[in-house]
């Protein structure tokens, strides 16, 4: 493609309708990244948020900040990597009285766990149940429920790849759930118990008193996910969270996806619809703005500073005036030829050279 083409009218035009279009396709086309509430496929969460939940995907300290007691925070399967600036909103989000539930199965919450200075942490090691599971031995199902206000009317918590806590000490920390005497830390992960494998029963849900507020640790984020938030009591399970959270006053529902370390074809849908919403309702932010002059200009330079290049020497032949000719020569080999017509004729082709030499520099 030259840099003719790149500057013309046409390609300008087709450019900004690719834009448009890939914008629009991105801005309505839903994400399928993992734990995200615009995802309503089975890994997603838009369940939650058609139960309430609302996303955090900007602003982490600040929403947090704003956020009224009691509130629930929920995080699902964090894939990023959590700091003491992240931190830090969250003990005073505990400090007053917020609810926190971590899922998690890779161990990458541990890092909120070790800065918060709490005896527990997530194994990362596939549990498996040899006895009591849906439909694979890694989908285990739990029974064992302690009392609690979390476990009101809930039988059974139906778990997809979990994991297990390792709680150091039991001080300001209640079990809430554990898997069978049958479940096993599936270390080859071919779905059998081997000799050399632990045995159960595991911690797969517990809570921790911070202060005024609680974390509940849960060992399988994809429990919460679409595809199996109706499983088994799991529904139930997260309706008693916002029923505790909501004893005195309606609690602010809030899940985090700061956390969630999206693809870029999901950043780009996020970006998109982002733009377009702001654009629709007319509140731009400064990102927003700054991309549209970006591209503005950018189009404004490849429309009226790209050119053809001038052709060099000796790649073309060089203009000649209709002018150079001597027309004295012209008429002494023509004596009956009629000058007048002759000089007209000659001023016409001069402007017609012209006219296209001019045009092929462009």
């Amino acid at each position: 493609m030259g840099p003719r083409l790149l500057g013309s009218a046409p390609f300008i035009a087709a450019l900004l309708l690719g834009i448009g279009l890939s914008m629009a396709w991105a801005a309505t086309t839903p994400v399928d990244d993992a734990y995200f509430t615009t995802n309503p496929q089975w890994n997603g969460t838009s369940e939650l948020a058609a139960r309430g939940f609302n996303p955090v995907n900007e602003g982490f300290e600040r929403t947090l900040s704003l956020t009224d007691a009691p509130a629930i925070l929920l995080e699902i399967g964090p894939s990023r990597q959590f700091t003491e600036v992240d931190v830090n909103p969250i003990r005073a989000f505990l400090a007053s009285g917020g609810l926190l539930l971590l899922a998690d199965n890779s161990g990458s919450g541990n890092g909120l766990l070790e800065l918060l200075g709490v005896p527990a942490r997530f194994d990362s090691r596939l549990l498996a149940d040899s006895l009591f599971y849906r439909k694979q031995t890694v989908f285990p199902v739990s029974t064992d429920l302690p009392s609690s206000p979390y476990s009101t009317s809930v039988n059974e918590l139906v778990l997809d790849y979990a994991t297990v806590l390792n709680i150091t000490s039991h001080e300001n920390v209640s079990v809430l759930a554990s898997s069978s005497a049958f479940s096993f830390l599936d270390l080859n992960r071919d779905g059998l118990k081997d000799p050399d494998e632990p045995s159960g029963p595991f911690p797969v849900l517990a809570e921790l008193i911070i202060g005024k507020g609680s974390i509940i640790l849960f060992t399988s984020p994809a429990s919460l996910a679409n595809g199996l938030i109706h499983e088994g009591d799991n529904s139930v399970f997260m309706e008693n969270i916002i029923q505790t959270a909501s004893q005195l006053t309606p609690a602010a529902l809030l899940l985090d996806e700061t956390h969630l370390e999206p693809s870029p074809p999901t950043t780009a849908k996020i970006f998109a619809k982002g733009l377009v919403t702001s654009m629709l309702e007319g509140n731009m932010g400064l990102t927003g703005k700054l991309g549209l002059a970006i591209l503005t200009i950018a189009i404004i330079v490849a429309r009226f500073t790209v050119r053809k290049p001038v052709p060099q020497t000796g790649t073309s032949k060089p203009y000649r005036s209709v002018q150079s000719f001597d027309m004295d020569s012209v008429i002494q080999l023509h004596p009956t030829w009629n000058r007048r017509r002759l000089e007209y004729v000659a001023r016409e082709l001069e402007a017609s050279m012209k006219w296209r030499h001019l045009h092929e520099r462009e």
